[in-house]
């Protein structure tokens, strides 16, 4: 009997600890989905995002809309016609930024301000303002006030593409200031773009401030001597930004679609292998294989992908200069781009110099742009001068699904679906106004 009620008792005991889960509570932790992460976690995810961004889905469209490359196969044939790319196709870039970088970027921010992390924090600003710049540039309005609260509110208002820019060139001034103050921690293999060197994040803040100014030469803030003055800054600072890519597990994009998951979709052929054939451009071999399908320079497995480069700052200040009648300095800025990118690129040196001597006396806005939409291959600024300027020369293929070449891509599918009342273009729109050929939705500095 007294062994029974030991029993018992034994049993009403651990129902009573069972009532109560406390002792469970270690054991719940999921290692994998820490509740708090460091910014030396954050730093590198963040990154690794905004080279998904910069080298997948945004470019890849790009590049087919401006003829630098062509669909050969599947859905990428299709592009070539602007057919078959829906609000779908623009989950995954808008996710890696929203859900993933600029999440990430914000957590960041705050951890810095918290801990006096001024340099975590300078990168963090620096980075934001490359991403909204990325996002705005192709969908025009974008959430950013209102956004990354949480369940504090899981629709967030749609910031005007003009406040937007405001925003990226107050980021990038702080992140500057941010930069040059103390810091209780600096980042260093953590960070895969610059590997901690701050003076290098100032100059990746001057080139970005140039990019963006010169994104604004069809607008009544167009300020020429500004850009100049910003490319001088970044230049002399020695701004170079790229994410590099290393081993099996961290493959460049453009090698992931070409060659491992999509290989055949997409051909080196187009309007801009038909110039570079025209003019024995030395770096055709640099750009595709013999069988045209894959990129040697850009998307081998382990490519490095430019973010800044001082090319495309020659490029922009030859166009400044250009614009505002120096002729003269536009030439030199010209030449100095072409040598530039070849250098880069590991062209011989006497292939360089037959090239820059072969170009056309006469300097002109569309000799730079041409110049400038070659070198400019694999990155989405080709079609952001495009819009801007109207070079190269280029139309609409015969059959294309829409009246004339796209101007800016449809919101993603998901925000119509959890934050519609906010998206500044109904789901029903017509093709050409969903793809900016008509001015309904254009872009704030395309209009």
């Amino acid at each position: 009997m007294k062994f029974k009620t030991l029993i018992i008792l034994a049993v009403a005991a651990f129902g009573l600890t069972a009532c109560s889960d406390a002792w469970l509570e270690e054991k719940k932790l999921d290692p994998n989905r820490p509740s708090e992460v460091s910014m030396e976690v954050l730093l590198p995810s963040a990154q690794a995002s905004t080279g998904m961004n910069h080298g997948d889905v945004l470019p890849r469209l790009t590049c087919i809309f401006m003829q630098q490359m062509t669909g050969t196969d599947r859905q990428s044939l299709a592009h070539n016609r602007y057919a078959q790319i829906g609000e779908g196709d623009f989950n995954t870039p808008w996710g890696n930024a929203y859900a993933g970088g600029l999440y990430d970027l914000k957590l960041i921010m705050d951890l810095a301000d918290a801990s006096g992390a001024t340099a975590y924090g300078g990168i963090a600003k620096i980075m934001t303002a490359m991403e909204l710049g990325l996002l705005t540039d192709h969908f025009g309005d974008i959430p950013y006030t209102e956004a990354f609260t949480g369940a504090d509110n899981l629709k967030p208002a749609y910031d005007t593409q003009e406040d937007i820019y405001t925003t990226i060139f107050t980021l990038l001034a702080d992140g500057k200031a941010d930069l040059a103050a103390p810091s209780s921690v600096s980042p260093g293999g953590d960070d895969l773009i610059h590997g901690g060197d701050l003076a290098a994040w100032m100059a990746t803040a001057d080139a970005l401030k140039a990019r963006c100014l010169n994104h604004l030469s069809k607008t009544s803030q167009y300020d020429g001597d500004s850009v100049i003055a910003a490319c001088d800054d970044a230049l002399a600072a020695g701004a170079y930004a790229t994410i590099g890519y290393e081993s099996a597990l961290n493959q460049n994009p453009w090698y992931q679609f070409t060659v491992i998951d999509r290989a055949g979709y997409i051909t080196q052929y187009g309007t801009m292998y038909d110039m570079m054939t025209a003019s024995s451009d030395p770096r055709i071999d640099l750009y595709r294989s013999a069988d045209s399908l894959e990129l040697p320079a850009y998307g081998s497995a382990t490519s490095a992908l430019p973010l800044v480069t001082p090319f495309e700052l020659y490029f922009i200040k030859a166009e400044a200069q250009m614009v505002g009648g120096d002729a003269t300095g536009a030439r030199e800025s010209l030449e100095d781009a072409i040598e530039s990118h070849m250098t880069w690129l590991g062209v011989d040196a006497t292939d360089i110099t037959t090239y820059v001597d072969s170009l056309q006396a006469t300097t002109d806005l569309e000799l730079i742009m041409n110049e400038k939409y070659v070198a400019m291959f694999a990155s989405t600024e080709a079609w952001t001068d495009w819009r801007r300027t109207g070079y190269p020369s280029i139309s609409a293929p015969a059959g294309a699904n829409l009246s004339d070449i796209p101007r800016r891509m449809p919101y993603p599918e998901g925000e119509y679906l959890y934050n519609a009342d906010n998206v500044p273009m109904p789901l029903t729109a017509d093709p050409d106004d969903k793809f900016g050929v008509t001015t309904t939705y254009r872009l704030w500095w395309d209009s």
